[in-house]
């Protein structure tokens, strides 16, 4: 039965009873009014887990909570009174949602702390809740590199004819401070740490920081890929690849093949230092084997400064008619 529903309900039974006696609506009065009360109030609670929220996976190599609530308490603290206290509900915050996932590249650890977690009954039966945390990213010497946040407060004003400090209030309010620091915490976190912030398997996200191998000399290494190395290498002409002084295999071209002039002057002067060059390996070749004109070859005459030829006439008797028919 909801709360509206029940009080009217018990408001007709009160209203009914008025119209008896006056000795007998001021004994049942109060007994119907502390019936209704205790009638609302439940006996059981969940408990508050924070398993089913995205996880904050930090790149740090450990983290730590610390609680400052028990050396720096909160006077007229009542928090101990709830099912869940907000201590406890914290621990179990960072224990579901907080993980460090640097590993041992990460020479960086991460601490969580608890500042204040809090319910105080103010005059005038109200419950004030108070959270305060924050969430800090330490060097290894213990300095401090990056730090954020979160704060949460409730308020619940309850039922005169109720008991203020009654269980089912007293989670109610750090039900309500836990699902507000949860989505704080969340806000700073990505907005103060998203450098430092990894997926489960370690890896960064959004530009998160991570380490760089260096060169020898210190220097951050060139992130080349084997593939695009490959392609460069490729690219390389045969006029580049001298310039750098990688060797190029040769290129077989046929003695009848068309030649095609490059674009470049260089390739132009090896395409015709390669022409030039045709003719006179022709010649040896051709020299190399039987002349059936001059079958002793041609005279050279190393003393004579001309450029031109002598011919002999062949031996007597080495040209023979081809024989005839009988």
């Amino acid at each position: 039965m909801s709360d509206k529903v029940h009080k009217r309900f018990c408001a007709m039974m009160l209203f009914s009873r008025m119209r008896l006696s006056g000795l007998t609506a001021a004994l049942l009065f109060p007994a119907l009014l502390a019936g209704c009360a205790d009638q609302k109030q439940p006996t059981q609670f969940a408990p508050l887990r924070y398993d089913n929220l995205s996880q904050i996976n930090l790149n740090v190599n450990t983290l730590t909570l610390v609680d400052n609530t028990a050396t720096h308490p909160v006077a007229g603290d009542i928090g101990y009174k709830s099912p869940t206290p907000p201590v406890q509900a914290l621990r179990q915050m960072v224990q579901d949602r907080l993980a460090a996932k640097g590993g041992i590249t990460s020479a960086n650890s991460a601490q969580f702390v608890i500042d204040r977690a809090s319910i105080l009954h103010e005059p005038g039966g109200t419950l004030q809740g108070q959270i305060d945390v924050h969430l800090d990213i330490l060097n290894p010497d213990g300095s401090k590199t990056a730090h954020t946040e979160a704060h949460a407060t409730q308020s619940l004003h309850p039922d005169p004819t109720e008991d203020t400090e009654s269980q089912a209030n007293l989670y109610n309010v750090t039900k309500g401070m836990m699902d507000s620091i949860n989505t704080e915490l969340d806000t700073q976190v990505h907005r103060a740490l998203g450098k430092w912030l990894v997926d489960a398997g370690g890896m960064p996200v959004d530009g998160a920081i991570q380490a760089q191998p260096l060169t020898s000399d210190g220097s951050p290494a060139p992130a080349t890929t084997g593939a695009g190395a490959a392609a460069t290498q490729e690219a390389l002409s045969p006029v580049s690849a001298a310039k750098t002084g990688q060797a190029t295999s040769p290129v077989t071209v046929p003695e009848n093949a068309p030649v095609v002039a490059p674009s470049t002057d260089a390739a132009t002067q090896s395409t015709t230092s390669s022409t030039e060059a045709k003719p006179a390996a022709a010649s040896k070749t051709q020299d190399s084997e039987p002349n059936a004109i001059f079958p002793a070859g041609e005279d050279d005459d190393s003393s004579s400064s001309s450029s031109s030829t002598k011919a002999t006439s062949p031996k007597p008797g080495y040209l023979k008619l081809p024989s005839q028919p009988q």
